[in-house]
Formats: C-alpha cells, structure tokens, sequence
C-alpha cells in the first residue's frame, strides 16, 4: 500500500509548467501598444496573441482530458514539450512568428492544465490532495502576476527579443523538469487498467454540471475584470496607474487565496460558503465599482473579492477529484476548466458590447454573480472519497 506517500517533486514540477503557459498567454496583454509598434502590426493583431488561448481551450478542452484519461503521462509530456517548442518559435523576429509561436502554446495548454486533479491522484496521498491542487492553481496566477510586472521592464530594457528570450529559458526549464518528473512512478493507480469515460456519461453527473456552472461565473467574472477594469473605472475618476494597482493587487490577493482557502475549505460546510461568500464579496465590488469609491475602497473591495473569487477554481477542482474515479478525471477537468474559459469569453463579449452604457455592464456582471450564489450554496458540504464510486448520488442537482 502507498497510502500516506506523496511526490511533492512531481507536483513542483507541475507548477512551474503551469506557470509557464500562463507567463506566456498574457505575455503581450501589458505591452500591447508597444509591441503592435514594433512589429508594425495594429493593436488587435496584437489582441489575438491572448484571445487565441480560451478560443482554442475551449475547443481542446474535452477532447483532451479524454486524451488524458487514456495516456495521461503521453498527453502531458506532449502539453509539456508544446509549451517549450511554442516559446521557442516566439523568439523568431516577426508577428508572424509570434501568432505561430502562441496557436502552438494554446494546443498544449489544455493538456497541461487538463492535468492537475489525475496528477494529484495519482502522486498524492488523498488528504493532502486539496493542498497539490491548491499548487497546481496558485500557480496559474503566479505565472500571469509575474508576466504582467516583468513584460514591461523587460520591453523597456532589451525590447521583444528580451521578453521572448527570458520566457522561453522558463518555459524550456519548466518543460523539461515536469518530462524528467513523469518518470517517476505513480504511487496510487494503474493507467494501463484504467477505462476512459463517455463525454455524455460524465456530463450526466449533476454536479458536473453545477460546478460547470459555477465556473462559467465565476472565472468567467475574473477573466472579464482583468480585461475591461480599466474601461469600466476611469469613468469613475479611476486613472489607468491606479487600475494597474487594483489589478496586481486582486491577483496577489487571488494567489494567497488559491493556495490558503481550498485546504481550510475541505471540511463541513466551508467549501460553499467560501464559493457563497466569493460571489457576495464580487457583488459587492461591481457595486462600488459603478458607484464611484474612493481609490482605498477600490483596492480593498476587489482584493478581497480576488483573494476569495480565484480560490473558487482550486475548491472546485478538489471537490471534482474526490467524486471522480482515475478513469474520468482528465475529462472531467477539461469540461470544467473548458466551462470556465467559455465563461470568460461570454461574459468579455456581453460586456464589450455594452461598454457605451457602463452601468448596464456592470449591472449584467453583478446580475450573474448573484443568480449564481443560490448555485454556490448547493455545493457538496465536503469531499466524500465515497461518492467516487456513485458520483450521482448528490441529492443536489445543476440546471
């Protein structure tokens, strides 16, 4: 028996890879005038660096997690060595070269993300898994934290060629720690005996669909925040330097949750009140927000909403892991994190075309949040390693 092992070298690997791709999806977000300046490209060709991630995660997603449940180390070894490869074509001078560089980036994304719960079961000792998951996710923000405070400097010291030479060493070293990683045995399960799900058996399961659905908001909320906070606060007397702020502050705030809250929100009835309380507190900051607070509020609003909305994603995850047998659990995570993408790109959309009437944007975010809070309380009071084998056993059920 391995109960009680765990490979903390594999999950610290995992981090560092899954930082990576988020270090280079929003390798460009900060620097977009700069960058569509010296390709001489405009500055939406530049937008489809990024927007090029959640299109293609979101139609990879499921495919791959069910590419995962049947070869789990080939399809992350692949995700691995795509990352390395995508950042390794970036630094080839050119637009072109750099599109090509993040199409490549963007294929091997889901099958690294697509990983984090079969990781945690198969190298974890299941009640430390919460905390691996934890890893795995504080990790994701770590890599767009890191990206977005470094882009600038590095554009301003070296120019792109900086940027694309310093994130692609990450990358390469991030790539080839996790390929030497998975040559460690995993000590819970067997892949050769395992039988990958039905894309239509998994989403029979209710809480497939309600911890979709919770995704869809709440990171969804999030990615829509870091794309038009500054739109929607200078309106409000709110300069960009200042939303600058707020956003690296909701993002540290995010990375402390993610790691801190899933661990302490595994027991009793915490998980769905932390899930609660995220989209109260979000609530109320889309609130201040189209109100006019005062810069401290702003900050302290949308840090506290950070810190609880970005735990959401680990919570869930680690719930998901507990309900799921091996032979499900990298498709199970790609519809999720596949719902928490399409969210993104609803909810961006929604509110692009309503940004001539601000409060109405607002509004629709604030509208969602709270539809999804009577969801959030239907939660699973706790992970039950008993409902692995009867996933459908939830008295609860999703739309």
């Amino acid at each position: 028996m391995n109960e009680g092992r765990t490979r903390w070298i594999v999950i610290a690997a995992y981090a560092c890879l899954a930082a990576a791709t988020q270090l280079l999806w929003v390798t460009y977000t900060p620097i977009t005038t700069a960058a569509a300046e010296s390709w001489g490209v405009s500055v939406d060709a530049v937008g489809w660096l990024a927007q090029v991630f959640p299109l293609l995660y979101v139609l990879l997603a499921v495919p791959f997690g069910y590419w995962a449940d049947r070869r789990f180390k080939h399809s992350l070894a692949y995700g691995a060595s795509l990352t390395a490869v995508g950042a390794l074509i970036r630094a080839i001078p050119g637009y072109e070269w750099a599109l090509v560089g993040q199409i490549v980036i963007s294929i091997g994304q889901p099958l690294v993300l697509n990983a984090v719960n079969k990781l945690a079961s198969r190298y974890v000792t299941p009640s430390k898994r919460p905390v691996a998951i934890a890893a795995g996710t504080a990790s994701l923000f770590v890599g767009i934290l890191i990206s977005t405070v470094s882009s600038p400097y590095l554009m301003a010291w070296g120019g792109l060629a900086s940027i694309h030479t310093a994130q692609a060493c990450f990358a390469v070293v991030a790539s080839c720690a996790m390929l030497v990683a998975l040559r460690v045995p995993g000590l819970y399960g067997d892949e050769r005996t395992e039988a990958a799900a039905a894309i239509r058996s998994v989403w029979s399961k209710p809480w497939v669909r309600l911890y979709s659905l919770l995704l869809f908001a709440g990171f969804g909320l999030f990615v829509t925040l870091t794309t038009w906070l500054e739109v929607l606060s200078i309106p409000v007397g709110i300069d960009s330097a200042q939303v600058g702020i707020g956003i690296g502050g909701m993002t540290l705030a995010g990375i402390i949750g993610a790691a801190i809250i899933p661990g302490w929100a595994a027991f009793g009835q915490r998980s769905r009140l932390a899930l609660v309380v995220s989209l109260l507190a979000s609530a109320a900051a889309l609130t201040a927000l189209a109100l006019g607070p005062p810069f401290w509020l702003f900050i302290a609003l949308f840090a506290l909403a950070g810190c609880l909305l970005l735990a959401n994603l680990p919570v869930i995850l680690s719930s998901a892991e507990t309900r799921s047998s091996q032979g499900e659990a990298g498709t199970i995570t790609g519809v999720l994190l596949m719902f928490g993408n399409l969210g993104g790109i609803v909810l961006t959309i929604a509110v692009q075309l309503l940004l001539d009437h601000r409060l109405l944007a607002i509004g629709l975010l604030i509208a969602v949040v709270l539809l999804a809070a009577p969801f959030a309380w239907r939660f699973p009071k706790g992970p039950s390693r008993t409902t692995a084998s009867k996933p459908d056993s939830m008295t609860s059920a999703a739309p």
